[in-house]
């Protein structure tokens, strides 16, 4: 197996910007990513449950068999809700498949259907895999009323070098982290 080392401690600032932008207008492409999610009904039985840092308080979903997992607002439906905001805290030594599968479990336990991807930052403990959740008090329409990547500010603010973590990273086996790292995420309900 070929070992990539995934740390691009340097982002350029529009890299960055975009990172931190918000959900935008729906595109076509977000139908066709329907077609192309992961699912994990077989393996979700080999995956352990792990100790969160902070309990989820939010409304309760019944459990999903998919998610479309995405890092780019423009391809959120204009029908999704944000239901949950989190950081989530990967230990050194995952690889993109094994964080891809932490995550997306996660999700589809919560009962999302997609879940939006922001930063990724070196994280300064090696606490994990785990998730904090940071609300939101009820669930909103992405489109109309996100505000961007600004919950858990604190908390993310004080983490090493942003990472390069994206479509090449996420899912990848080959991208091997030995590093922590701390991600922000959304989940989201999308009704049809």
């Amino acid at each position: 197996m070929k070992i990539l080392r995934v740390f691009f401690p340097l982002i350029s600032g529009g890299a960055i910007l975009l990172l931190l932008s918000g959900c935008a207008e729906t595109g076509q492409t977000a139908r066709n990513l329907w077609g192309n999610v992961t699912d994990f009904k077989d393996e979700l039985t080999h995956l352990k449950v792990w100790e969160k840092t902070k309990g989820y308080k939010g409304i309760t979903y019944s459990p999903t068999e998919k998610v479309v997992p995405t890092f780019q607002e423009h391809q959120v439906p204009v029908t999704c809700r944000v239901f949950a905001h989190l950081l989530v805290h990967i230990p050194e030594g995952f690889t993109g498949q094994g964080i891809a599968q932490a995550v997306e479990a996660e999700a589809m336990e919560r009962g999302a259907d997609m879940l939006l991807l922001g930063g990724t930052r070196l994280a300064n403990n090696n606490q994990g895999p785990a998730f904090s959740y940071y609300g939101p008090a009820q669930p909103y329409k992405c489109r109309d009323h996100w505000s961007g990547w600004k919950f858990a500010y604190d908390d993310l603010v004080n983490q090493g070098e942003w990472v390069a973590m994206g479509y090449d990273e996420w899912g990848n086996q080959d991208a091997l982290f030995n590093a922590p790292l701390i991600i922000q995420a959304a989940f989201l309900r999308c009704p049809n």
